[in-house]
């Protein structure tokens, strides 16, 4: 299998509004890995962040991070645009989320979304050996988790 995972329906919303505005947001030509590790950094800073409010603006900036790499592999093309680019992509999106909840393991909901993290990479690792792309957003979920925290 040479090809990237199909994304489920339930994406194509979201992947439809992000197909629109890609082609009006400057992409700079570099190695969408850059990106990537960007991210991971920022993942990796969230076990070090004191307040939901920092969490909160890390855990934004690493999705905007984890956008910018599909949109740079897309837009410049190369050999990170196929299912090499995919494999990276999804290996340093789980340990981005491993770190992230592993800043909260101590907390219920924290220990809640580490499981579904371990859930994620194992439809990972079925998705990449069947190319069928079954991955939750938690990242996403866990903004809004944060910024309820942030209000109670």
């Amino acid at each position: 299998m040479d090809s990237v995972p199909a994304r489920p329906r339930i994406a194509g919303g979201y992947r439809a509004a992000l197909a629109w505005m890609e082609p009006h947001i400057p992409v700079p030509d570099v190695n969408p890995s850059w990106w990537s590790l960007l991210g991971l950094v920022g993942s990796v800073a969230c076990l070090y962040a004191a307040s939901p409010g920092v969490k909160l603006a890390l855990v934004f900036g690493v999705l905007l991070t984890d956008w910018w790499d599909g949109a740079t592999a897309r837009r410049h093309g190369g050999e990170l645009a196929g299912r090499e680019g995919y494999i990276v992509d999804v290996v340093i999106d789980r340990f981005s989320e491993g770190f992230i909840f592993l800043a909260d393991v101590g907390h219920p909901v924290g220990r809640v979304f580490f499981v579904l993290f371990i859930f994620n990479t194992v439809s990972s690792i079925w998705g990449a050996k069947t190319g069928k792309h079954r991955i939750l957003p938690l990242r996403a979920v866990w903004m809004g988790v944060l910024a309820w925290w942030m209000v109670a």
